[in-house]
């Protein structure tokens, strides 16, 4: 499957883009700027797409899925994370419509009234909102915080969460969203990830 990843910025979205890679999958990486172009080469990605050179609804051609990491926008520079970039969601609905789309996973925040405005919060919920609106088949995950740590490969998902750890390891994230991705369990919802002591796979199982 040829899938775009949105956020490459931070490291959750490196690892995305090498687990896609190494499932065999064709990640397309949308970088900020060029500098980045041949990391995401080492890392796995089939091509890469530049802000600083290209159109940004280029990067959605030929793409069957997207995976779109709220948490760290092309658009805000390195190591300049946001909760969720709303202007770009749009732009990336609109860019996923225009060439055909079919399959669309989000990276939204657990506890966005509590992470940042009521502004963040605010634009949060329109992007989930606007994604369900669309005729895509959509996964909205909303992670606890996402930390530089090993993963684990355990979480605990479902749309509220019994013992929320407070924190999950960018690894895990990944692992999440891409294994999101053919897991029809998941398809058309919403729910939250944090650690845990479930396999991931199996975790998404009983979603």
């Amino acid at each position: 499957m040829r899938v775009l990843v949105i956020g490459t910025e931070d490291m959750t979205g490196e690892h995305v883009v090498k687990l896609l890679a190494d499932r065999h999958h064709n990640p397309v990486a949308l970088v900020g700027t060029e500098n980045r172009v041949e990391e995401m080469v080492k890392l796995g990605a089939s091509d890469v797409v530049s802000l600083e050179g290209e159109d940004f609804s280029s990067a959605f051609s030929n793409c069957e899925a997207v995976i779109y990491l709220g948490s760290a926008s092309p658009r805000t520079g390195e190591g300049k994370p946001i909760l969720v970039d709303h202007q770009s969601v749009i732009d990336s609905v609109e860019a996923a419509k225009k060439h055909g789309v079919k399959r669309f996973v989000l990276m939204s925040a657990m506890r966005a009234n509590e992470m940042g405005s009521r502004d963040a919060c605010s634009f949060r919920v329109k992007s989930e909102e606007l994604l369900r609106q669309e005729k895509f088949t959509y996964t909205v995950i909303r992670t606890s915080m996402p930390v530089a740590k090993p993963g684990i490969g355990k979480v605990e998902a479902g749309l509220s969460i019994v013992h929320d750890k407070d924190e999950i390891p960018k690894e895990d994230i990944a692992s999440v969203l891409v294994e999101a991705l053919d897991t029809k369990e998941v398809f058309n919802k919403t729910f939250n990830v944090t650690s845990g002591e479930i396999l991931i796979q199996e975790a998404l199982l009983r979603l």
